[in-house]
């Protein structure tokens, strides 16, 4: 495990606990379609900071500089609620929902658990720590409320994956329903297809995850994804074209 300085790791069940009083049933990572495969070859999430020291391959976020400068390239990001649902639009992190249950918590690898305030991409330079971080558990029970989607689980410090068999129930897809005019393949049958592939690959057994076609309603994701999303930003996302 890759070493770091842990002094403000919470408890994993109180965690759980207190996210289920909240009404809090599942987390969730998004991620593009290739460091999704990634993940699923090696039978987990992992850090940013993981999958470079193991030297596979994993899309460059715009988030990457300053994962580095504040100290959290090396960490596991969770959601406790699916952003794409509560926004009304997709994810920026890409297409791929990874869905845990709480029972990720519950389990003996313990990784250090901390929770941030804000997003780091929000953080800024010569913040205290307290700033950036739940201290305590009292203060997370008070601080979080269901939908505080800046309050964000991390595992810290960690060249370890965060497993998914037994606790990924489902990886859900978006379907922004586009076809990629080199080759006219369809974005969604692409992705789903490279999921697929990776998880028949890979040596852990993938047969209790459900793979979904996101089913949207009154949500700006396609209209967004059209307009909003230049062709290269939807390579990198959604597919394996740019192997």
């Amino acid at each position: 495990m890759y070493k770091g300085v842990n002094d403000l790791e919470l408890n994993h069940r109180e965690v759980r606990r207190i996210l289920e009083d909240k009404g809090i049933t599942h987390l969730y990572h998004a991620n593009s379609t290739q460091t999704a495969c990634t993940f699923i070859a090696n039978g987990g999430l992992l850090s940013r900071g993981a999958v470079e020291h193991y030297e596979n391959y994993q899309t460059p976020q715009s988030s990457d500089l300053i994962d580095k400068q504040f100290n959290v390239w090396n960490d596991i990001f969770l959601d406790s609620i699916d952003l794409h649902t509560l926004f009304r639009r997709q994810n920026h992190y890409g297409p791929i929902l990874f869905k845990y249950n709480l029972n990720l918590l519950d389990q003996g690898f313990q990784l250090p658990l901390w929770i941030t305030k804000n997003n780091p991409i929000y953080w800024e330079t010569g913040q205290l720590e307290n700033e950036r971080y739940i201290q305590d558990l009292n203060e997370f029970d008070t601080l979080y409320t269901h939908g505080s989607y800046r309050t964000m689980i991390t595992f810290r410090n960690t060249h370890n994956y965060l497993p998914f068999i037994p606790f990924l129930e489902e990886i859900i897809i978006d379907d922004p329903e586009l076809i990629w005019s080199s080759n006219k393949a369809n974005l969604y049958e692409e992705s789903e297809k490279a999921i697929k592939e990776a998880m028949d690959k890979s040596l852990h057994n993938y047969n209790s995850v459900s793979i979904t076609r996101r089913e949207c309603s009154n949500c700006y994701c396609k209209s967004n994804y059209k307009e909003q999303v230049t062709g290269e930003q939807m390579k990198l996302k959604f597919s394996v074209l740019n192997n």
